[in-house]
């Protein structure tokens, strides 16, 4: 790619990095989507951390404060798109604002945030995202105005996906809006607790002291929200780093099975055949393809042996 050929727009909207170690915080930056391919980076945001890794992204709203964190045996590779100020409150506006009043105002102020949280892949952001981050590698992003109509159409599609979730918090168990929206919040900085440890021996009590709540009041919340119980939750983010790493590395199955957060070979073995129908190694013969770079596995980055 020739750098010299990038606009000012692409130099400041696309971030693009790749790290075994890294620490960086900040005080605020613009409001971003997140990716990750390869690896798993750690975000911390206010009391929150966040992991994000090949199954989902992050939305970080502007100014919010955050650090981020590699310690990758794998190369992570970040990718990151950022929106100038004003464009996601312009959209915003324009989605709950009567056409009337935007004819007779076509400008105004209108703000609201994003949750921000581990969101697994879907069909609305992440093929978006993913699109963007094959043009800008590839070189092949025509000019400014093509960009600035996608970042727009990107920024539509996180507005909508933000109004599908008003459905999940309908089901959590309170009677007042203003409660339920509050567990929502407690919930998920519990869940994204429980993806960033996954690798670690967490238990209940601690995923709701995270999320201050009492274990039981946790649970069935979390129940209620996700239809999984936070252990279910919590072995399927571990069966994901699992598959990962017997897809994308030549690690011994033991030594994946710790880093994964199983204690032992002999559980891990046991929970993959019976989420997957087949056991670690014939599902790794299935599906390995290992890239070059993730030949070297710098093995005093994986997790220790619980």
């Amino acid at each position: 790619m020739s750098w010299a050929a990038i606009s000012s727009l692409q130099n400041f909207v696309f971030l693009n990095t790749s790290s075994f170690n890294y620490f960086a915080s900040t005080s605020g930056l613009p409001l971003s989507v997140k990716t990750v391919s390869n690896g798993r980076v750690l975000y911390k945001l206010d009391s929150k951390e966040v992991t994000i890794d090949d199954g989902g992204y992050l939305i970080v709203n502007n100014k919010q404060p955050y650090s981020i964190e590699i310690a990758s045996p794998t190369l992570a590779e970040s990718f990151v798109v950022r929106f100038p100020d004003g464009w996601s409150d312009e959209i915003y506006r324009c989605l709950t604002t009567s056409a009337d009043e935007l004819l007779f105002a076509p400008e105004g102020e209108k703000r609201c945030n994003f949750f921000e949280k581990y969101t697994p892949h879907d069909s609305a952001i992440s093929p978006r995202v993913r699109a963007l981050r094959t043009k800008f590698k590839a070189g092949g992003i025509p000019d400014d105005a093509w960009l600035e109509e996608h970042l727009r159409s990107l920024l539509y599609s996180m507005w909508k996906s933000q109004r599908e979730l008003q459905k999940s918090i309908c089901r959590i168990p309170a009677l007042r809006s203003s409660t339920r929206h509050e567990l929502w919040k407690r919930i998920l900085r519990g869940r994204d607790f429980l993806h960033s440890r996954c690798s670690s021996k967490i238990t209940l009590s601690d995923a709701a002291r995270v999320a201050c709540l009492s274990p039981f009041h946790f649970l069935r919340s979390f129940h209620a929200a996700f239809d999984l119980t936070p252990h279910q939750y919590l072995t399927q983010c571990r069966l994901n780093r699992a598959k990962f790493l017997l897809a994308r590395t030549d690690l011994p199955i033991t030594d994946i099975a710790f880093d994964s957060g199983f204690v032992t070979a002999a559980s891990f073995s046991t929970t993959f055949r019976n989420a997957m129908n087949c056991s670690p190694r014939s599902w790794r013969e299935a599906r390995q393809h290992v890239p070059p770079q993730n030949r070297n596995i710098r093995k005093e980055l994986l997790r220790a042996r619980l």
